[in-house]
């Protein structure tokens, strides 16, 4: 089984696979049993890179940062769901 460590680490190299250079902080993170499985629960902000120069200028530093969701299996270590918002 995984630690919370390792979770995160897997959870980390999923959302910058598709978030490249996002900077990520995990605010919260927990172990559940959900239909008989183990999965760690974790929920934080990732701030995202404008992909423009002008973005850079014009756009709130803030606008770029978003809630995320994500859910990891504690024995497969394996990405299951994740949520952005």
């Amino acid at each position: 089984m995984l630690t919370e460590a390792e979770a995160q680490r897997i959870a980390v190299k999923f959302l910058l696979a598709k978030y490249f250079q996002s900077r990520i902080k995990f605010s919260v993170s927990q172990l559940v049993t959900e239909d008989g499985r183990q999965i760690y629960e974790m929920q934080g902000k990732i701030a995202m890179k404008s992909a423009g120069i002008l973005d850079r200028f014009f756009l709130d530093k803030s606008s770029h940062t978003y809630d995320f969701k994500i859910e990891v299996d504690a024995q497969q270590g394996r990405v299951i769901n994740y949520e952005l918002t």
